[in-house]
């Protein structure tokens, strides 16, 4: 379990958009990030929060492959 405070650096604020978020798990170049709890980010967050790290949302092609090569999002 990963805890990060997730700030917002485009506007130089330190008010948290996400408090908390866990890193669930990742193949293929593709990785699952919760928020507080199952299915808490909202499309515009997830999208900054990977933007802040550098990286890009997912394609479906992507998604797919990691699917093949053992991603699992089902409890």
């Amino acid at each position: 379990h990963i805890k990060l405070t997730y700030y917002s650096a485009r506007y130089l604020s330190l008010v948290p958009l996400i408090d908390v978020f866990k890193i669930v798990c990742h193949f293929a170049g593709v990785f699952l990030v919760e928020g507080t709890s199952r299915y808490s980010l909202t499309f515009q967050q997830a999208l900054e929060l990977c933007q802040s790290f550098d990286y890009k949302l997912a394609t479906q092609e992507q998604v797919n492959d990691a699917y093949k090569k053992g991603l699992r999002t089902c409890r």
